[in-house]
């Protein structure tokens, strides 16, 4: 009986190191959004309240932009619950109408955003943002992936590495 038991727990072992290795890999692919109007409604804010623009963006997620009293924030939204995943916060110059977000998906399923957006120098008394000076790509990710990184844009293969820095987030995670 003992010897039974030692016997099936072994092949059960063998059987799920079988399964698991015959998985498939996960396939990355991107999807872009531009943010230039097309696919985009502006819903005009009440008294007090500022516009909010919405763009459709990929699987279960729309993209917002909204402004506070100082910025203008940018985020994903699940549709299916609301949840946001903040993108970026930026000065009120931000034309985002230039802006184009990728969108990484792992078999299909989107779980971050690629991003460029403007680096800031340390604002002036008074001010929220200082003066631009460059540009870098960010990774953030999206309801449920804890992802957020920065690579300076003028990198070499700056885009390719944001894409592997999303990626090995999202393999890390299982």
């Amino acid at each position: 009986m003992k010897y039974t038991k030692i016997l099936l727990a072994t092949i059960l072992a063998l059987a799920g190191a079988t399964f698991a290795s015959a998985q498939k890999p996960v396939k990355f692919t991107s999807v872009y959004t531009r943010l230039d109007g097309r696919g985009c409604k502006t819903l005009r804010g009440g008294q007090g309240t500022d516009d909010a623009t919405f763009c459709k963006g990929v699987g279960s997620y729309n993209v917002e932009v909204y402004y506070s009293a100082a910025t203008m924030q940018i985020g994903a939204i699940r549709k299916i619950d609301d949840q946001i995943a903040p993108l970026a916060t930026l000065n009120l110059d931000f034309d985002y109408t230039k802006s184009r977000l990728e969108w990484r998906l792992a078999n299909g399923k989107p779980f971050a955003v690629i991003m460029r957006v403007p680096i800031y120098a340390p604002p002036k008394d008074g001010e929220y943002f200082g003066k631009v000076i460059g540009q870098q790509l960010i990774v953030v990710g999206l309801v449920g992936y804890e992802i957020s990184q920065k690579i300076d844009a003028k990198l070499t293969g700056a885009n390719l590495k944001t894409r592997e820095l999303a990626d090995k987030a999202f393999l890390t995670k299982k």
